[in-house]
Parts: structure tokens; C-alpha cells; sequence
């Protein structure tokens, strides 16, 4: 074999490495940063809406001052809290496994329990609302450990 068909061999195994690299990256760690990132933003949302109009959560059925302060934790400070820690992980990828894991964990126990609560309680509009917007960053969550996970299977 030639001294140029061996270099020419050489480069474009050297090409291909770098080309999976990449793409090893963009599956491993960029989608459950951008997967992280969304749930964030969807906690962030849900915060501020805890926190600027608490009616839409409860309708009318919390008029009392300290019941709307509690709702507006719950739903204000809580999901904040949690979303910061999403950013956490997205901005510093030592988190990223224990952000998704927060996330899914905590998630699964709100849906659960607003399932249950609505079965037993009653479901009002603003509750399947408000269990819409609570199961979407559930799922992502999930979504994304799963991406995770076949990191370390490669």
C-alpha cells in the first residue's frame, strides 16, 4: 500500500470519529440539555402563574387571603424552585442526571397525586388544566433520562 492511499485511509478514519463524536454528543448530553431546558421554561411559566394570578389554578374556590398565599407557594415558589434547579442542570452538565432525575421523580408524585385528588375530589377545568401543564415537563423528564441512559450503554 502506498505511502498517500495509507495517510488518505488514515484521514477519513480519523473523519468518521469525529463525525460520530458529534453526533455521539448531540445524543448523549445536547437533547436532555435542550429536554431540561424545556421543562425549566415550563415550570417558569407555570411559576409565574402560580404566583401573578392564583385564580387560575383554584377558579373561585379558595377566597380567603391565606388560601390564595398558599396556592400562590405551591404553585408560585415551588414550581420556581424546581425550574431553577432544571437550569442548574442544563448550565452545568454535572447536573444534568440529578436535574432530570429531580424532575421526574417530583413530577411523577404531583400527577400522581393530582390524578388521585381529582378522582376522589372531583376534576374541575382548572384542574385538567393544571394537570396538563404539570404532565408535559413530567413526560419530557422521562423522555429525557431515557436519552441519557444510552449514554452509558455505548
Amino acid at each position: 500500500m502506498s505511502k498517500e492511499a495509507s495517510n488518505k485511509r488514515r484521514d477519513t478514519n480519523s473523519k468518521n470519529v469525529n463525525d460520530d463524536t458529534i453526533i455521539t454528543w448531540t445524543k448523549r448530553i445536547l437533547f436532555p440539555r435542550i429536554i431540561l431546558l424545556l421543562c425549566g421554561l415550563l415550570l417558569c411559566f407555570a411559576a409565574l402563574n402560580g404566583v401573578l394570578n392564583p385564580t387560575i389554578i383554584s377558579g373561585d374556590a379558595v377566597l380567603a387571603p391565606d388560601g390564595i398565599t398558599s396556592i400562590r407557594v405551591d404553585f408560585g415558589g415551588f414550581h420556581l424552585g424546581l425550574a431553577l434547579f432544571a437550569f442548574l442542570g442544563v448550565i452545568n452538565t454535572s447536573y444534568l442526571k440529578s436535574g432530570l432525575i429531580a424532575m421526574a421523580i417530583t413530577l411523577t408524585l404531583v400527577v400522581f397525586t393530582r390524578i388521585i385528588g381529582m378522582n376522589v375530589d372531583g376534576a374541575t377545568d382548572a384542574q385538567k388544566a393544571t394537570l396538563m401543564n404539570e404532565a408535559l415537563p413530567f413526560a419530557l423528564s422521562i423522555i429525557g433520562l431515557f436519552i441519557l441512559s444510552l449514554k452509558s450503554k455505548n
